[in-house]
């Protein structure tokens, strides 16, 4: 994960990013919350699953409002453009 994948994930609170992780997993998720703290030794960040091509490992996801991710399990972050409307 490089700066610019964290700075991508501050610059997107409440919005759609495309994860990928180590393991593989690709995910399309609302970030909730980024947490940065070299002092306090915490880098991870907060999400809400939209998709994803392990979905069956979140279980219902209905019952959970987020999950942590630590930016050393990130290998890359991408906005997820805002739909379009055409009218």
């Amino acid at each position: 994960m490089t700066p610019a994948d964290i700075q991508c994930l501050k610059d997107n609170i409440d919005k759609l990013v495309d994860i990928r992780t180590v393991d593989e997993e690709c995910l399309i998720a609302r970030v909730m919350i980024v947490t940065d703290d070299d002092e306090i030794q915490v880098r991870d960040v907060m999400y809400e699953v939209v998709s994803s091509n392990r979905i069956e490992s979140y279980g219902d996801l209905e019952d959970l409002s987020g999950y942590l991710l630590d930016f050393e399990e990130i290998v890359s972050v991408k906005p997820v453009p805002a739909p379009t409307t055409d009218r």
